[in-house]
């Protein structure tokens, strides 16, 4: 008796470890599926009332998209430095590029600053981005030494889809930094007093992370596509 009372209780104890050894194992893992990624794209503008997405947008792979034949949207790319101007059809995100049905694309590669969008030293070759370089040289500046990376644009942008708000601080002005607040992830990091200082060296902070940039001298007021005004941390 007493051994068929211990067999039973080996039976139940192995039979209650199963499910547990499976959830622990490699294969179980795989079937959980994998970690959804992060926006590969930004709409950057659009025409002709386009109502499904709008400037600043932020979109993941396999978003669908679809306009009329009067319709136009340009998309551009954070990891490829591609910008699509595309009019018309169906439109599916890629991680690269989207796929297009029953419309037309023009794709362009801008020459990107792979140090802003954080890409890695694969991603910046495979989308033959080009470093922005400042002609003059920090020389002794210890303020300027500090950036990470130098914009030709005085009116940047900061895309960080996990947070609500970040921090902007002019380093050559002491002071209280400002709060930059974001939408969906996005948010213009001129304020009230307009468009960043030429020669500026500005901090960014968000949650734990933060990031040293610099304004060229030469920075331009003009318009230019989003992706050279774009910062990613």
């Amino acid at each position: 008796m007493v051994l068929l009372l211990r067999r039973h209780a080996l039976l139940v104890a192995s039979l209650v470890a199963l499910p547990l050894q499976a959830a622990l194992s490699p294969a179980a893992a795989e079937d959980s599926g994998p970690v959804p990624r992060g926006p590969v794209a930004i709409v950057e503008e659009t025409t002709a009332n386009v109502t499904t997405v709008e400037p600043m947008d932020l979109l993941r792979e396999g978003t669908a998209l679809a306009l009329r034949d009067d319709q136009g949207v340009i998309i551009s790319y954070l990891d490829t430095c591609q910008r699509e101007s595309i009019r018309g059809g169906e439109i599916v995100i890629g991680l690269g590029q989207s796929e297009i049905t029953g419309g037309t694309v023009v794709r362009i590669a801008v020459d990107c600053d792979p140090a802003a969008l954080a890409l890695t030293p694969e991603q910046a070759n495979e989308s033959a981005t080009l470093a922005f370089r400042d002609p003059t040289s920090t020389g002794n500046d210890p303020i300027a030494a500090q950036a990470e990376f130098v914009l030709s644009t005085r009116a940047p942008i900061v895309i960080v889809p996990d947070l609500a708000e970040v921090t902007i601080e002019n380093l050559r002005v002491p002071g209280a930094p400002r709060l930059v607040q974001l939408r969906d992830g996005v948010g213009e990091l001129t304020g009230t007093d307009g468009l960043l200082d030429k020669g500026g060296v500005y901090r960014l902070v968000g949650g734990d992370r933060s990031v040293v940039f610099r304004i060229s001298r030469d920075a331009t007021d003009a318009a230019l596509p989003l992706l050279k005004r774009a910062i990613r941390f």
